[in-house]
């Protein structure tokens, strides 16, 4: 059921963390992706990994440059899966929070992630069939301190998925989100390594007793991507080891 080939996906934030395993697994279901990221050493080293592979591309494009995004979307034949992953986050106390870091958080999680999908829903909404597939977080639903600014974009996320399923669902195409928990991505685990007391905590409270991989995040997409979820939409999937679903430590 998760067998992508003969289909073309595009994955922005496709060259790293979480949307490097994206990257990666839909490529091993067949799929012929096109990966984008607005680092060029991060693109090089992807097309260094995949060398003249054919169903992979890595292209340089920053997801708040619509210009951009429309230069890759000409150069596309038909889109079958658009996975609007990019995203970042700055942990720091609300008044805090300087005025870029907001409008950064703001035009990457929430204006990036609106204008892919305006720039290749029509390409993804040529036949029936088409899979949209963002990336959320727990942060959409759990509120988390440091980080009010990333839960409000992400919350922002789950809301727009809900709205373009219903847009899109009479034409055949499917939208739905993964919402990760704590994944052992190098940003965390390196935030993981400077504060192992957070590492601790976080496995502690988290069912399942262990950090998430960015795999565990990829198969959840694959399965949004696929046949086998054809009567699926308008969904957030929380992929946290049960982290949101309660607490034993009562």
């Amino acid at each position: 059921m998760t067998d992508l080939a003969g289909r073309t996906a595009l994955v922005t934030g496709g060259t790293r963390g979480i949307g490097l395993a994206i990257t990666r697994a839909l490529h091993r279901a067949g799929a012929s992706v096109v990966a984008l990221g607005r680092s060029e050493e991060r693109v090089e080293a992807l097309r260094r990994e995949y060398g003249d592979d054919g169903r992979m591309r890595a292209e340089l494009a920053d997801v708040r440059d619509r210009a951009a995004l429309e230069r890759v979307r000409d150069t596309l034949g038909e889109l079958h899966i658009l996975v609007p992953n990019a995203g970042v986050a700055t942990r720091v106390e609300a008044l805090d929070l300087d005025d870029e870091a907001l409008r950064t958080m703001i035009d990457i999680n929430y204006y990036g992630i609106f204008v892919t999908c305006q720039v290749f829903g029509p390409k993804l909404l040529e036949r029936p069939g088409g899979r949209c597939v963002m990336t959320s977080s727990i942060s959409a639903i759990h509120g988390q301190k440091l980080r009010t600014a990333y839960c409000g974009t992400k919350g922002a996320v789950s809301a727009l998925v809900r709205a373009l399923a219903v847009e899109w669902g009479p034409r055949g195409t499917t939208v739905n989100a993964v919402a990760p928990g704590i994944i052992r991505t190098p940003l965390i685990q390196a935030y993981a390594e400077a504060n192992p007391d957070r590492l601790e905590a976080g496995i502690r409270n988290t069912p399942l007793r262990r950090l998430g991989e960015p795999d565990d995040v990829a198969d959840v997409v694959l399965f949004f991507a696929s046949d086998a979820s054809r009567h699926v939409t308008g969904q957030t999937l929380v992929v946290d080891g049960g982290a949101t679903a309660g607490s034993d430590w009562w």
